[in-house]
């Protein structure tokens, strides 16, 4: 008896659990990176189309350059990344600062066209 309300009480807490969840990520949102406003977002999550102009493999990462109204640079930290010169790609990644430029450490890249 004890068991089957124990049972009963972390089934209704997981389902209240995941109707929560539910409900934060609606209101999730990722800002939509517009070329000039980089600097003001260091350290804030990206969202970015554009064209890939230039795909350079090292052994530890990948260095994409993506052109939207300026190039931008993109950082794969994992080296699977299969992209072309003209595809067209969204990429969603934190916004960091290299060496005094600004780049994107990408958390996904999706191939649009």
């Amino acid at each position: 008896m004890r068991e089957n309300t124990i049972l009963k009480i972390s089934l209704i807490c997981s389902l209240i659990g995941l109707i929560a969840l539910y409900f934060i990520s609606e209101n999730i949102e990722v800002k939509e990176y517009t070329g000039r406003s980089i600097n003001s977002n260091i350290g804030d999550d990206v969202k970015l189309e554009g064209t890939v102009k230039n795909v350079r493999k090292t052994q530890n990462a990948a260095f994409i350059e993506v052109e939207q109204k300026v190039p931008l640079k993109v950082v794969v930290l994992k080296n699977e990344v299969n992209l072309t010169a003209g595809e067209i790609v969204e990429v969603i990644g934190e916004v960091q600062e290299y060496n005094g430029n600004e780049e994107i450490m990408a958390n996904r890249i999706r191939v649009i066209r």
